[in-house]
């Protein structure tokens, strides 16, 4: 038989803190088996001008773990790993964040309407054991077809665009106006999981997952 593995050499777990108000990120990290908290911070989604656009909205969930990390210093030197993330929408160079009114979602969809548009996810992860960060973003192409403007209409009195970047979830009603994905689609939903998971392979970064039984 083997020798059984030590304990000295098994991979340190960490435990993983998402800060995040998205119920989207949730729902796929928990869909994954991750085992995780959750807490939140409030920060300016503004992205920075004259940037690369994959680093701009990398910049926006850096600031959201460094600000929620500037009030919660007591957690530095754990195992933890500080998982924040950051989406958005863009049509050409043109950010599409969340509607601020049906107006500006009405907008946002009459700009998509028959057209390809990027959708960019930067996720950015703090090891509070050893203060390594790392930061990156993953994008994913999305065509719709074209909208009438009574779709368009009935879409919005749905609510659902109201508080979704660029105006729809592609998760919801708003993925029949979707006509092909180039790319992840988790990512379009908010979160890349594909990376994260490569990522957290590449740093040999352990974090539990519940075990998924056959039945």
């Amino acid at each position: 038989m083997p020798p059984e593995r030590s304990e000295k050499n098994k991979p340190a777990e960490f435990e993983l803190l998402l800060v995040s108000e998205s119920p989207r990120r949730r729902q796929i990290l928990s869909d994954a088996g991750f085992l995780f908290r959750v807490d939140t911070v409030k920060i300016s989604e503004t992205i920075e001008e004259n940037v690369n656009l994959g680093a701009a909205v990398v910049g926006v969930a850096r600031d959201k773990a460094e600000a929620y990390l500037a009030t919660h210093k007591h957690l530095k030197g754990l195992n933890i790993l500080l998982l924040s993330a950051d989406t958005m929408v863009f049509f050409g160079e043109k950010p599409l964040g969340k509607p601020k009114n049906s107006t500006e979602a009405q907008e946002f969809l009459r700009l998509l309407s028959g057209k390809t548009h990027r959708v960019i996810t930067g996720i950015y992860i703090h090891n509070l054991k050893t203060g390594e960060t790392l930061g990156q973003s993953d994008e994913t192409e999305v065509q719709f077809r074209e909208l009438s403007e009574a779709e368009i209409t009935k879409y919005i009195q749905s609510g659902e665009p109201l508080d979704k970047a660029g105006a729809y979830a592609i998760q919801g009603e708003g993925g029949q106006f979707v006509t092909a994905v180039k790319g992840s689609r988790l990512n379009v939903v908010g979160f890349p999981l594909e990376l994260f998971e490569k990522t957290l392979k590449e740093k040999s970064w352990y974090v539990a997952r519940e075990s998924k039984n056959p039945k």
